[in-house]
């Protein structure tokens, strides 16, 4: 079941309820037509409770009754967080903060780098999931029963997998390592232009591949010894942009491009490929 909010008064009210809990999980529904042209249409939160459905079409302006989404007390659970992010920017005007993603959690598990939200409540709970409304109009009014379960049942799972990846994270002590690039994610998707890198290559492309097969090999290696995905790790135009970073700049203001726990497991095999 969920309850339906469709104004700023109820939302306000439910804002002041979401601040005093520790973690809700988190989902939108959105339409974007171009790049930069995103307009929220439903904003999902979960409170272990009861799941909310708010409608971003009739709250035109939430002002300050949506909070909890900017709380550094209140954790959001999302999964596959970055077009979420946008979305709930393009209706508040504001950056989210405090944000807990299933998807790269399960990368730092070992687990597939791109799962989605269906597969993997059905790889980690055995509960299978509709997918039928994943291409709805989310704009038009009004929603229909079957998207408003859909889009229910898109939070349902997501404080299960929360708290048994947050125990796993920290057991294996990669929790750190977990904050850190969803830091990184946070901070990237609202300074793209920053983070793209074309790069010329300033080697033969010969001693290239011959680098970045051995280097691959490496960070294979340490991927399998840390249990993590090797792609979230580093995947391989990960490492060709480095790597050309490397040359143009050098290894000390190359590392300032990745996060500091990536640093640690590569800087020796990075300094013995390169001496």
């Amino acid at each position: 079941m969920y309850t339906f909010i469709e104004s700023v008064e109820d939302l306000a009210f439910l804002n002041e309820e979401l601040l005093s809990k520790p973690y809700v999980g988190v989902d939108t529904e959105f339409r974007r037509t171009t790049k930069d042209n995103m307009r929220l249409a439903l904003l999902q939160v979960n409170d272990g409770e009861e799941i909310y459905l708010i409608d971003a079409v009739a709250i035109h302006d939430p002002n300050e009754s949506c909070s909890f989404l900017y709380s550094d007390s209140v954790i959001k659970i999302f999964h596959s967080c970055k077009e979420d992010l946008e979305a709930v920017y393009s209706w508040t005007r504001k950056r989210m903060i405090n944000i807990f993603d299933t998807q790269i959690a399960n990368s730092f598990l070992d687990g597939d780098y791109s799962i989605g939200y269906q597969g993997l409540v059905d790889r980690k709970l055995g509960i299978m999931l509709s997918k039928s409304e994943t291409r709805s109009n989310w704009i038009r009014r009004p929603l229909s029963d079957s998207q408003l379960k859909y889009a229910a049942l898109d939070v349902e799972y997501l404080i299960h997998l929360y708290i048994e990846q947050e125990k796993e994270l920290s057991k294996s002590n990669k929790l750190d390592w977990f904050n850190q690039d969803i830091e990184k994610l946070i901070y990237s998707t609202f300074n793209e232009s920053l983070n793209k890198m074309d790069l010329e290559r300033s080697i033969s492309k010969a001693e290239e591949n011959d680098l970045l097969k051995k280097m691959n090999l490496f960070i294979e290696r340490i991927a399998d010894e840390e249990g993590i995905n090797s792609t979230l790790f580093f995947s391989k135009k990960t490492q060709k942009d480095f790597l050309r970073l490397v040359f143009i700049s050098g290894i000390e203001e190359a590392c300032k491009e990745i996060t500091l726990w990536r640093k640690q497991l590569i800087r020796e095999d990075l300094f013995n490929l390169l001496k």
